[in-house]
């Protein structure tokens, strides 16, 4: 009798744990999906200056995206589609702010109320753009790339750490299908394969088979890369009928060389066409005050004035003028003139970008430190401080963390964060100015490892 008693109370002892484990699962799951889809139903979707392109499927747009919203505009409909793909978006992010948490949580075993706090570090990030943004809007609602590559930045981040700590080179692979997607989303996000092998030099070192791992690592990384190239040029010969890449890439890049050039730098190109369209802008931008000169002096006006022109020159004018310029040349409208388009482009840079080397540099710099600031705040006098103080107390935090053994895992997920900045911020500098919506990537990682090194060292500490 008594036998039978203790097996009743054990059974449901063993039922109790089996319902607080599903719920310690999928309440966060649902938490998640409550706050996205609310954000999503309250708001509904945004579009953007760049939304049509991506609609329109316009040949200076990388594949995914532009699939992504055909596929839901023919199952859905013109009228409706694109509030199903604000909801599908919003779905995605909720699943990989819950499955990155998770993940942690299982690594690290922390109590239940930090998987809460995690989370809530995604949700500040989501209000601080709804509230506190010139956009006023969540990305998952956005009718931008940011719309998807948010989410498949911490699914990819997710299976890196994976990667990092478990040493399977499964997850590897995982990361790097998903990288190839990300580089046919938006270009911006090759900078994966780099925080990727950063990541894992550093954090593998001293590991068994460390040489034998970083050589795969490195073939798997110039296979996705060409699975994504391959991907765009597809696209582009299914669509308009040549195996090419997307076009305008280039004109990134001259818009920095155009803000820091001078008139007189005519002289530095060889060929007469291209010299005469280079001063024909050059005349439009001076009336525009699109120029480092009109700066006022210090770094932040001119990151600032930068940031403010870098749309006027891009979009406003060297965008639809260098296109006319080349059909005025007999290229014919369409992708035809683009590239041509493009090949004037490649020429303006390569003749500047040695003699004015120095004022590039300039103005790198300037949008590397935007760049941290908008990282980890929004820029304001008293936020910039506040962002200097933040990565101090990090750094600290994350070397205590890698000198102590039991705490060392946790310094690598912030040795992780800070390859993600470090090189999300270095690439955007050098070829578009480091504007929040470039930098919200990695906001709430930041924060996510900061509070995690804080209390993994506080618990070794308690332990003695």
């Amino acid at each position: 009798m008594k036998q039978t008693i203790i097996e009743k109370e054990s059974k449901i002892s063993n039922t109790e744990h089996k319902q607080n484990g599903l719920a310690e699962k999928w309440l966060p799951l649902a938490v998640c999906v409550f706050f996205y889809v609310a954000m999503c139903l309250i708001y509904g979707p945004q579009l953007g200056a760049d939304s049509n392109g991506y609609i329109h499927m316009i040949s200076a747009r990388e594949p995914v995206y532009p699939l992504f919203l055909m596929i839901f505009r023919r199952v859905f409909g013109e009228a409706r589609y694109l509030y199903v793909v604000a909801f599908a978006q919003n779905l995605l992010m909720a699943f990989a702010v819950w499955y990155l948490t998770m993940y942690l949580k299982q690594r690290f075993a922390w109590k239940e109320w930090m998987t809460y706090v995690m989370i809530a570090m995604h949700f500040a990030v989501a209000l601080l753009c709804q509230f506190a943004a010139g956009r006023a809007s969540i990305f998952p609602n956005s009718i931008l790339t940011e719309g998807i590559t948010l989410s498949l930045w911490l699914i990819f981040i997710t299976f890196l750490l994976k990667a990092l700590w478990e040493k399977h080179m499964r997850y590897v692979l995982y990361a790097l299908i998903l990288a190839a997607v990300m580089m046919d989303v938006r270009k911006q996000m090759a900078v994966g394969y780099i925080v990727l092998f950063g990541t894992l030099l550093l954090g593998w070192i001293g590991q068994k088979g460390y040489f034998k791992r970083m050589a795969a690592v490195t073939g798997m990384i110039l296979c996705s890369i060409l699975l994504a190239l391959g991907g765009t040029r597809l696209y582009n010969y299914v669509m308009r009928g040549e195996f090419t890449q997307n076009t305008r890439d280039m004109n990134l890049v001259l818009t920095t060389s155009l803000y820091i050039a001078e008139k007189e730098d005519a002289s530095l190109i060889d060929e007469p066409v291209v010299r005469e369209l280079f001063v024909q802008v050059m005349e439009l931008l001076e009336e525009k005050e699109c120029n480092y000169r009109f700066a006022k002096p210090g770094w932040r006006n001119l990151e600032a004035h930068y940031g403010a022109h870098y749309d006027k020159i891009t979009i406003d004018t060297t965008g639809p003028m260098f296109i006319e310029y080349a059909m005025e040349q007999g290229f014919a409208e369409g992708l035809e003139a683009e590239q041509e388009a493009d090949r004037m482009s490649g020429v303006i840079v390569r003749s500047l970008l040695a003699d004015n080397l120095g004022t590039y540099l300039k103005v790198y710099l300037a949008s590397v430190g935007n760049g941290l600031i908008n990282s980890v705040a929004k820029r304001n006098a008293l936020l910039d401080w506040y962002a200097l103080a933040a990565y101090l107390i990090y750094c600290v935090l994350m070397a205590l963390c890698l000198l102590k053994k039991e705490t060392r895992r946790a310094g690598l997920f912030g040795l992780t964060v800070v390859i993600c900045i470090g090189v999300n911020v270095g690439v955007t500098a050098a070829l578009i100015f480091c504007q929040t919506r470039y930098m919200i990537y990695n906001m709430a990682l930041f924060y996510m490892a900061g509070i995690l090194m804080f209390y993994e060292w506080l618990k070794s500490v308690q332990e003695g």
